[in-house]
């Protein structure tokens, strides 16, 4: 432990250090908060966007909701959306919902604002806005109290020597929508989703509604004196049916009657969340990006709804297609999640063995409303739930979620042996249930991997199929499995029942270390069925006999001399998934085939660490870290990187990205 500490602060050391923000968390006297503004970008301007074409975007969501915000580029009087992911790829409702606007109380000429005296900041769990001009002082806050609506507060100063009048203005830009006007506030409904999206405030004023329009009086209608410093208060909330939205009445009721309440509260979650997540070492540059990974993962957190019985993540709000939960995702997740969020980390398992059917098997990804996605079960993901299991154990000690759990974890298990074992030799193979090679692939993760270019279907029963080749990653994964039920079943009491996986594990290591290795070239190998000979393609499966320490050290010498080659791993943002020499090595469209995936190259470098590697991988996770364009500064973690150019690569935001730089930081 100790060399392992000193070897990261030999990482951090050579990184740079932005300012001198102590991680000395006990003697800290201000918010961890407040410590961190900004370490995403987040202003956001839909309409211009719109006319761009520009199709990713920002934006910041908490508590499980299923809208999100942005701040404004400009000062509108109100924040940015909501954007609701209510649809396939999500829409946004409005540039601005709910902007404050004011008038003289007398003339009723609208107030001039200077977009100059403007500021706008994203803090950790909380957007604030600033404006500082001759007429207005203001600052207006917006945080999440549910996971169905959120509360923006504003403290106005009027300083324009004329009584003023306050009213909130909106416009909707969802088709077939409207607005009504309902008891202190207004509702906006829209007959194709069947989505409510409610403006509440706290007292009744004036409410006047034209289609997608509306104004609604703030301030009970009461002008605001020349002089005079008051709060106004707005919720918003987005909800799927009348039942959520009764159930937001007084939890909006309640936020209003002690906003600072509210406030405090979510200042306190948030202190923790981020002191669970900052590494220990004191660099700000790698804090940052800790708490950057923080608020990716909490901005991609979905409630309950539909057909999703429990909480989890979606791989990514921004990207088209990805508003569902993925098997794998889930459980790269659920370790990340563990280090501050336990409770949502065990539901995030929950949430997919929710859906294991009767055989065993869990589906590759479930969707809220099935209308408009339906659930895949063409295929599974590989076997990382017991990794995911045992880490939630390891940091809870919670021996409940552990028995509710394993009897789900080795039906699993078991499940791959019955179906994806064609030769019933005890080594393993993905496949598909309805015999086509792409689900095949996709069963990987891996989904387009030179490796299975050639493969074909063979049957195993009525509703599974393998590819005819034997997979080094699959079978190392499954081998880790085994040992990490065998701890969870000590665990809960059950250590003969241990004992009977620690020999399957010795059994398959055996056949792991001698079928997929080839001394020759000195690197682990997907075979094939019939023969048993060697596809070889080098590309991340061949590190994962390291990272599951199943490979002899012989082996493991062979694999890490491959990784810190120039021409084959160690590139410019090293652990490519395709080696850097083979001719269908394309880093800008090739998906697996050689981008840089950061769950990837997190399997990579904890693989060496575990055969004593350490220097070797705190030099190519220092490589990681600078050359991954964006990742040190403001931008979104994406989902895989350039390994010659360090380009970012397809989906913003992605969410295992964000869980595997936390555990690099963390473990």
């Amino acid at each position: 432990m100790i060399l392992k500490r000193l070897l990261y602060l030999f990482t951090v050391a050579a990184l740079p250090v932005a300012c001198t923000v102590s991680n000395d968390h006990s003697s800290r006297e201000t918010s961890l908060q407040e410590a961190y503004p900004n370490v995403l970008a987040l202003q956001e301007d839909p309409a211009t966007a719109k006319m761009a074409g520009k199709a990713g975007f920002s934006a910041f969501s908490d508590l499980g909701a299923w809208h999100a915000y942005s701040l404004p580029t400009r000062f509108t009087g109100g924040f940015t959306g909501p954007f609701l992911m209510t649809q396939q790829n999500g829409v946004w409702a409005s540039p601005s919902l709910a902007n404050l606007y004011l008038t003289d109380a007398a003339t009723g000429q609208p107030l001039a604002l200077d977009s100059a005296a403007f500021e706008a900041v994203y803090l950790p769990g909380k957007l604030v806005q600033t404006y500082t001009g001759k007429a207005l002082d203001l600052k207006m806050e917006l945080i999440f109290i549910s996971s169905r609506s959120a509360l923006v507060q504003v403290q106005l100063t009027n300083k324009s020597g004329a009584d003023l009048q306050a009213s909130w203005r909106g416009t909707s830009w969802l088709p077939e929508s409207h607005f009504n006007a309902t008891d202190k506030g207004v509702r906006l409904e829209q007959t194709k989703e069947k989505t409510i999206v409610r403006l509440w405030v706290p007292e009744a004023g004036k409410v006047q509604v034209a289609e997608n329009k509306y104004e609604l009086e703030a301030h009970a209608g009461k002008p605001v004196k020349k002089g005079a410093t008051v709060q106004l208060l707005l919720a918003q909330s987005a909800v799927f049916s009348e039942a959520e939205l009764a159930q937001e009445q007084p939890v909006v009721a309640t936020a209003f009657k002690n906003p600072e309440e509210v406030f405090s509260q979510n200042t306190q979650r948030w202190n923790g969340y981020v002191q669970e997540v900052l590494p220990e070492a004191k660099n700000d540059t790698l804090s940052r990006l800790a708490v950057k990974s923080l608020i990716t993962l909490t901005s991609n957190w979905r409630t309950p709804a539909g057909e999703l019985k429990h909480a989890g993540l979606f791989p990514s709000y921004a990207y088209r297609g990805f508003h569902g939960f993925w098997a794998w995702d889930s459980w790269k997740h659920a370790v990340a999640l563990v280090q501050f969020h336990p409770e949502l980390a065990k539901d995030q398992m929950r949430t997919m063995y929710d859906y294991q059917d009767k055989f065993g098997m869990i589906a590759d990804c479930i969707y809220r409303d099935t209308l408009i996605d339906e659930h895949n079960w063409r295929d599974t993901k590989p076997p990382l739930s017991g990794w995911a299991i045992y880490k939630i154990y390891e940091k809870t000690n919670d021996k409940a979620f552990v028995e509710e759990l394993l009897p789900k974890l080795l039906k699993y298990h078991a499940w791959w042996y019955a179906n994806r074992d064609h030769d019933q030799n005890g080594l393993c193979e993905y496949g598909s249930t309805d015999g086509t090679r792409i689900a095949a692939a996709w069963e990987s993760g891996m989904d387009n991997a030179v490796r299975f270019d050639k493969a074909v279907m063979l049957q195993n029963n009525a509703s599974a199929w393998s590819l005819n080749q034997e997979s080094v990653d699959l079978n190392s994964y499954l081998y880790a499995e085994k040992k990490y039920i065998a701890q969870l079943l000590q665990a809960v009491g059950k250590a003969e029942q241990a004992k009977t996986y620690l020999q399957e594990a010795d059994k398959l290591a055996a056949q792991i270390r001698e079928v997929f290795y080839d001394a020759e070239t000195g690197y682990f190998y997907d075979v094939r069925l019939e023969d048993k000979s060697k596809i070889k393609v080098m590309g991340p499966e061949g590190w994962l006999p390291l990272w599951a320490e199943v490979a002899t050290k012989e082996q493991a010498a062979a694999v890490r001399a491959k990784i810190m080659d120039p021409k084959l791993f160690n590139t410019h943002v090293p652990f490519p998934t395709l080696d850097a020499s083979h001719p269908e090595f394309n880093p800008r469209k090739g998906y697996w085939r050689g981008p840089v995936w950061l769950d990837q190259a997190y399997f990579g470098l904890q693989g060496l660490r575990k055969y004593g590697y350490t220097q070797e991988a705190a030099m190519l996770q220092q490589k990681l870290w600078r050359n991954s364009n964006g990742l040190l500064s403001d931008a979104p973690l994406h989902e895989n990187y350039h390994p010659v150019t360090g380009e970012r690569l397809n989906a913003a935001h992605f969410s295992w990205s964000a869980a595997h730089v936390l555990m690099l930081l963390n473990e």
